[in-house]
């Protein structure tokens, strides 16, 4: 018998677009057949697909949940994230341990794979190295061997950021072992020096986050990186690019041969620096900043040709009432004084990517199977767990959604499931919607969302042991 036969529905892969049943067994795909070829098996529960697309559940490889950033952390815990991911159409997603210079990353994956079980979503985690050890390769030959082989370093943030010399190392040894490092590539150099310079001389609006950080900051990060991985003949990846240089950057060393990849973040597509004008600027703060048109212009353009081959949300929410909260208060007015220079950085994603693809989907920017591609195929193969994520194959996991193309959903909080008592006190993707909208997700065979009910348990996720190819 069947666990579960979904019936009728339009299949929509990286690649193709077709009618078919599924058959589910157990927690794999067991069947996939002309409509109809299924009629002769029982089924335990039977969902008739006419006129959805069935689709391989989203990867979410880079969010941020239960992570220090100054003095604070973020609202959410696993099993929440896991809550507002499934009704996304998340069925996987993937942290970073939290290594510092008193936890080891060998420590901070074991740490943060036990924290991460606690959800209900399928999990890994990339170990994330700030320094490099007198014990690296038989750490890394370990977290290889382990299931976690993609890595993340900062070339930004003292404390966390690693020297080039120590980059190289890693980079080095990464490949012998068969890893990936990837990157948060902007200058800290840059960054310190027009802070610094913009706050000596009082221009400390939102605004300026953006002038702190502009593009050069990270093309210049994305070059150097791109000049080491050439050197070394090393394979890179990139988080969250964000601007038109170093989309081209990416293109030009694809076309030298260097082995590199790289995403873009969903509110890089729909935001600009517009939206940190203002007293609300505050709630659009991220990093990398937004960035003018010209540059979501050419991220656009960076998937479509595929330079880009992620969209990843960098979930990691504060309350507005957090990032104020090291804020100096105007004696006269009440009111929080701004300097962008504070607050914590971060904003919600996780549970809204999949709407703002759709979003680019209705207005002709990318294709459904290019959804599919950048939103769960190509975190499945770049992150070492295809076949058994990120696709819809006989023998892979059961991790389907089934998605109605004229259901329409603001992506107002109201609507999402960040908080029960509504403390997320600010809405930026509010005059947002999207048309088309996940009503199952499956995990592993499993029906996570139905209804608009969540039904996942605790502690139900399994950890990938995840396999560069």
């Amino acid at each position: 018998m069947l666990k579960l036969l979904i019936k009728n529905g339009t299949v929509v892969t990286a690649n193709e677009t077709y009618k078919a049943d599924i058959g589910v067994t157990d927690e794999h795909i067991s069947h996939i057949v002309e409509p109809g070829g299924l009629d002769n098996l029982a089924a335990e529960k039977i969902i008739d697909a006419e006129g959805k697309y069935i689709m391989p559940g989203f990867i979410e490889p880079h969010m941020h949940v239960k992570a220090p950033f100054s003095g604070t952390i973020d609202i959410l815990d696993f099993y929440s994230a896991s809550k507002c991911g499934a009704f996304g159409g998340v069925t996987t997603f993937m942290d970073f341990s939290t290594t510092t210079q008193d936890t080891p990353v060998m420590q901070a994956v074991a740490e943060r794979i036990e924290e991460m079980s606690e959800g209900a979503l399928d999990y890994s985690v990339h170990p994330k190295f700030i320094k490099a050890t007198d014990d690296l390769r038989a750490d890394i030959k370990k977290l290889v061997a382990d299931g976690t082989p993609t890595f993340k370093m900062f070339t930004i943030y003292p404390g966390v950021m690693i020297p080039d010399e120590d980059i190289l190392k890693i980079m080095e040894i990464a490949k012998e072992e068969g890893a990936l490092c990837g990157f948060h590539a902007e200058s800290n150099d840059i960054a310190q020096f027009l802070k610094n310079k913009l706050l000596s001389e009082g221009k400390t609006d939102w605004e300026y986050f953006n002038e702190a950080k502009p593009n050069v900051c990270e093309a210049e990060a994305v070059n150097r990186i791109l000049s080491f991985a050439e050197l070394l003949d090393a394979p890179v990846y990139f988080y969250h690019l964000s601007t038109k240089e170093a989309v081209e950057l990416v293109r030009q060393a694809k076309k030298r041969g260097v082995k590199v990849q790289a995403e873009t973040c969903g509110h890089y597509l729909v935001f600009t620096e517009d939206q940190n004008k203002g007293k609300d600027g505050i709630n659009y703060l991220m990093s990398p900043p937004l960035r003018s048109q010209e540059d979501q212009d050419a991220l656009w353009e960076g998937i479509q040709d595929g330079t880009l081959s992620l969209v990843t949300s960098d979930n990691e929410i504060f309350t507005r009432k957090i990032k104020e909260k090291d804020l100096e208060t105007d004696p006269e007015t009440g009111e929080k004084i701004p300097n962008f220079a504070v607050p914590v950085n971060g904003i919600p994603g996780l549970e809204e990517r999949f709407g703002l693809l759709m979003r680019g989907v209705n207005e002709g920017k990318i294709s459904l199977n290019k959804l599919v591609e950048v939103g769960s195929t190509n975190p499945a193969k770049v992150f070492g767990c295809y076949p058994e994520k990120g696709c819809l194959a006989v023998g892979s996991d059961a991790d389907i959604i089934i998605v109605d193309p004229d259901k329409v959903v603001s992506l107002t909080q109201k609507n999402m499931h960040y908080t029960e008592d509504g403390s997320l006190d600010y809405d930026i993707y509010k005059d947002m919607e999207s048309k088309g909208w996940p009503i199952y997700t499956i995990r592993r065979g499993e029906i996570l969302v139905e209804d608009g009910k969540f039904y996942g348990k605790e502690h139900t996720g399994k950890f990938l042991k995840c396999h560069l190819k």
